[in-house]
């Protein structure tokens, strides 16, 4: 009886399914093809935005300053009043000046008049007047009009002083803050600041190009020396929130030097800011446009961002031969470019360039990453198309329904 019991077990193992080992399906990947189409890539640059016109206000002449007549940040268009200095000592000085130049008018009519006495005497009696005293009130006549002209242009500077106590807008713009408050004296000894104004109808953007990239820009200077407008591509501007401005710009100035401490040159890049959309002293990036594929790398085409990984060797993507089996490829990447096709409400996401390592026919793995490795056979599905059904091995275990 003990003997059958034992033996129990060992009968009931015989009796079971034999175990075997099922290889598991390869794991599935998304792959795609290296897209050749040709993008539109920009070179940024740091920039700076101001005014196309920017001008500090200043007093010209010493007084209180009596009263303001713009609000703060308002435009204002070109003869506007701005400000008003005390007129009355001015106004005064214009009487005084006035005074002085009818007086000097009046000795010179007085002296016009000595001279000519003396000349009718002489000419009805010869030698009845001496040529000395004639010589004598002829210089009188030519000092007196000579008075006659200081005193006029006295007049005149007391007149310009007046006209400077009623300060106006120089050119159309947007005024800033008022920075002297009415009641305070202003001096035009120190050039005191009142304000600034800006022209932000359209915005300079300057920035600095490396002297490598300057060779493009000097290529295209005039035989004149100045810029030719229409030759040149369209930039782009970056603002620091990272969205672009919706209208492009133009470059209307190259330096004619290349700083050598920095090895840069200045450039500036007009752009339209009808809506006032863009002020001054913001930073941003300008870009220039670099049309991809190009002729220093002809063989360059687009892949998903996504796809190029990195580590101590260097850029490589992985790619699935005809044997579905999966290889590394080094590869040189360039730079990165928006996804085609997106709408502007997806999420961002990025292509980029790769320059050298890939042709259009061969198979790159985008997704599924972490299932790839050297070597290793996968189940590649073409992205964009609809995922194959998994095939099951006819050997593979067939699940118990009840369990």
């Amino acid at each position: 009886m003990n003997k059958a019991i034992l033996l129990l077990p060992f009968l009931l193992a015989a009796c079971g399914k034999k175990n075997e080992f099922v290889q598991p399906p390869p794991p599935p990947v998304t792959v795609a093809h290296p897209d050749p189409r040709e993008v539109v890539t920009y070179r940024e640059y740091p920039a700076t935005v101001a005014g196309v016109t920017e001008v500090d206000i200043r007093a010209r002449v010493r007084g209180f300053l009596q009263q303001r007549f713009f609000e703060e940040g308002e435009k204002v268009e070109q003869g506007d009043k701005l400000f008003l200095i005390e007129q009355e000592p001015f106004q005064a000085a214009v009487a005084v000046a006035q005074a002085n130049l009818d007086q000097a008018k009046a000795a010179l009519k007085l002296e016009e008049t000595r001279l000519a006495r003396l000349e009718s005497a002489n000419q009805r009696s010869s030698g009845a007047v001496s040529e000395l005293d004639v010589d004598i009130a002829r210089a009188e006549v030519d000092k007196a009009a000579a008075l006659v002209s200081q005193m006029e242009a006295q007049l005149k500077d007391a007149a310009i002083n007046l006209s400077y106590t009623t300060i106006v807008a120089p050119t159309d713009g947007r005024m800033s803050e008022a920075l002297v408050d009415v009641g305070n004296l202003v001096d035009a000894s120190q050039a005191t600041l009142l304000g600034h104004i800006t022209d932000d109808s359209r915005i300079r953007v300057y920035f600095e190009a490396p002297e490598r990239g300057m060779i493009r820009f000097l290529e295209r200077r005039s035989d004149g020396g100045g810029v030719v407008i229409d030759e040149l591509e369209k930039v782009r501007l970056t603002l620091a929130d990272g969205t672009v401005y919706e209208h492009e710009g133009t470059i209307d100035f190259v330096d004619s030097r290349v700083d050598p401490s920095t090895r840069t040159a200045r450039i500036r890049a007009v752009f339209p800011n009808p809506d006032g959309k863009l002020a001054s002293g913001l930073y941003g990036l300008v870009g220039y446009p670099d049309t991809f594929p190009n002729p220093e790398a002809p063989d360059s085409v687009v892949i998903p961002a996504v796809a190029v990984l990195r580590d101590i060797a260097g850029e490589y993507v992985w790619v699935v031969d005809g044997d579905n089996v999966v290889r590394r490829q080094g590869v040189v990447t360039g730079a990165t470019v928006k996804h085609s096709g997106e709408d502007a409400d997806a999420v961002p996401s990025r292509d980029i360039i790769v320059t050298k390592g890939l042709s259009p026919q061969d198979r790159v793995v985008v997704a599924g990453l972490q299932r790839a490795r050297e070597g290793a056979t996968v189940a590649p599905q073409m992205q964009g198309e609809a995922p194959a059904k998994p095939e099951v091995p006819p050997n593979a275990p067939q699940q118990d329904p009840e369990n």
